[in-house]
């Protein structure tokens, strides 16, 4: 595929009816998904994160702050938490050695944690929008957008997949 420059009514932040995720493009191509925050608390004087309700053991670091290296009990994937609110996500369980990367808030005056993953670079043609992830695979579409709508189609058969709203289109929309 040639390179080309990222289409720029692409760039903003999406949501997909009914769904409690946020869906962010930026102006250099990265797509990030965002979950909703979830409540945060520490044990043993931070030496345990509770993340909605998943257990974490701090490897590095020390205090009541997710800054610091995290180990999920469960999994055992490793979660590095940096002061500049990046992380990185090492997975016990692909032996690709693969990483995560995103970035995180406290919220809620510092009960619940937000994360917000990068899950792919984009590339447009005009006509397609392809996902490159991190693993290499690309997945591509057919696109079109419109005030605030984007409608991924089928590359093949043009039919229509799922359509996102702009969060600005939804915010004019309940300022009515």
């Amino acid at each position: 595929m040639t390179n080309h420059a990222l289409d720029q009514d692409l760039i903003g932040i999406w949501l997909l009816p009914g769904q409690p995720q946020t869906y962010e493009i930026t102006d250099d191509g990265s797509y990030y998904i965002a979950e909703p925050d979830e409540p945060l608390h520490f044990r043993e004087g931070g030496s345990q994160m509770v993340w909605g309700g998943r257990s974490y053991s701090r490897v590095i670091g020390e205090g009541e702050t997710p800054v610091g290296t995290w180990r999920e009990d469960a999994t055992g994937d490793g979660w590095d938490f940096t002061a500049d609110h990046a992380y990185t996500i090492l997975s016990a369980t692909d032996e690709t050695g693969e990483t995560f990367t995103g970035i995180w808030a406290l919220r809620n005056e510092g009960t619940s944690l937000w994360t917000c993953e990068k899950q792919a670079d984009l590339e447009t043609d005009g006509a397609h929008l392809t996902f490159l992830t991190p693993s290499g695979e690309a997945l591509r579409y057919g696109y079109a957008v419109d005030e605030g709508l984007l409608t991924l189609l089928d590359p093949d058969t043009w039919q229509e997949l799922t359509r996102y709203i702009s969060a600005e289109r939804m915010v004019r929309s309940a300022a009515g």
